[in-house]
C-alpha cells in the first residue's frame, strides 16, 4: 500500500496507515556482519601538484618604463620598456616591448626588441623582432623576418 494512494483507511487514520507500511530498512533486512575486502584503488594519495607558473601573467604595459631588477616565478609579458635584469619562468616581449639588459628565463618569446645578455632554454624570435647581444639557448626558432645579431651559443 502506498502512502500516496487514496485509501479509505488513510483518510480516517493516516498514522495507523503509516504503521502498517513495511519498513524496508529494519534490522531484520540488514546482515549482522559484513566482510569487505578492500578493492584495489588507483587514487593519488596526495593533492594535485600545481604548476609553478602562476595562472595570471605579470604585465608591463605599453608606455611603462621600468629600471631595475624583476624576479618572477611565473609569466611576464612586457609591452613597455625594461632596463635592468629580468629573471622569470617565462617571458614574452610583445611587439611594442623593449628590454635592455640581462634576461634569464626558461621560455622566451620575442616579438619586439631585445638588447643584452640572455640565458634561456627555449628561444622564439618573431618576424618583427630585433635581437642583439650574447644569447645562450638550448632550442631556437627564428621566424622569417626576425633580425638577430651578436653571439648565439647553443647550450
Amino acid at each position: 500500500m502506498s502512502i500516496f494512494s487514496k485509501n479509505s483507511n488513510s483518510q480516517n487514520n493516516p498514522e495507523q496507515d503509516m504503521q502498517e507500511q513495511p519498513d524496508n530498512f529494519s534490522q531484520s533486512n540488514v546482515p549482522e556482519e559484513v566482510d569487505f575486502e578492500p578493492a584495489e584503488q588507483n587514487f593519488r594519495s596526495e593533492a594535485p601538484v600545481r604548476s609553478s607558473i602562476n595562472s595570471k601573467p605579470s604585465i608591463l604595459s605599453e608606455g611603462f618604463v621600468f629600471e631595475g631588477t624583476i624576479v618572477s616565478d611565473g609569466v611576464l609579458n612586457i609591452s613597455g620598456t625594461v632596463r635592468g635584469t629580468v629573471t622569470a619562468k617565462s617571458v614574452l616581449i610583445d611587439s611594442t616591448g623593449q628590454v635592455d639588459g640581462e634576461l634569464n628565463t626558461e621560455n622566451l618569446v620575442i616579438k619586439g626588441n631585445l638588447k643584452g645578455d640572455v640565458n634561456c632554454d627555449d628561444l622564439n624570435v618573431g618576424p618583427l623582432a630585433h635581437v642583439s647581444g650574447n644569447i645562450n639557448y638550448k632550442y631556437i626558432h627564428i621566424q622569417r623576418g626576425g633580425k638577430i645579431s651578436g653571439k648565439f651559443n647553443k647550450n
